[in-house]
């Protein structure tokens, strides 16, 4: 986690597009075992179809 030099918020990178986000407004989708960070629903949407096409493509 990052610190913003201006006002010392703590910042968090989106897990899609590296956006650094203060902690206290990032969105989050949590797992069994980790958290991942989005900056927004625009990134959160894209991540999930993400893996969407992953979990489609024939091994």
């Amino acid at each position: 986690m990052a610190t913003n030099d201006d006002n010392e918020t703590p910042t968090i990178a989106c897990e899609v597009c590296l956006t650094e986000v203060p902690a206290s407004v990032a969105q989050t989708a949590e797992g069994p075992d980790y958290v991942q960070h989005f900056c927004g629903l625009d990134c959160l949407e894209r991540w999930q179809e993400q893996g969407e096409k992953t979990k489609q493509k024939p091994d």
